[in-house]
């Protein structure tokens, strides 16, 4: 995992393109979770919300494995979950009793399971196509 230095920018503050990635991943699911949720009722949002969480982080993993040439599939997909995980139980204390996110039939654990995999899969593809490209 390389830090990149930006100029201008303290390189003690700067943050790995891994874990911005996994920010921007759970902050567009985050997003989608509150569209979901204030359109649809709960049970509802978070079906879709198991569904669609794991491609829009797919999407965004594919483009960090794209722009960076990382290819620690592994690192990236506990990278991602774990930033997930910690954000949406951080979001879930902070909306406690004012709002409910998700379903407690479904919960965040089956959505952090398919995250995992997405972005391992995403992981483990890009740089397969990439090479495919190349050659």
């Amino acid at each position: 995992m390389r830090v990149h230095a930006i100029p201008g920018f303290p390189s003690h503050l700067a943050l790995s393109p891994l874990l911005v990635h996994a920010l921007a991943a759970w902050a567009s699911s985050a997003v989608v979770l509150l569209a979901l949720d204030s359109i649809f009722q709960t049970w509802v949002a978070s079906a879709l919300f198991t569904l669609v969480a794991p491609g829009v982080t797919a999407l965004v993993a594919a483009h960090y494995f794209l722009r960076h040439e990382a290819d620690e599939a592994l690192t990236a997909a506990i990278c991602f979950t774990g930033t997930a995980a910690v954000l949406d139980l951080i979001l879930e204390q902070l909306l406690r009793g004012r709002m409910e996110l998700i379903d407690a039939t479904i919960g965040f654990g089956l959505p952090l399971i398919l995250v995992f995999g997405a972005t391992g899969l995403a992981g483990e593809m890009v740089p397969v196509l990439r090479r495919q490209r190349a050659a």
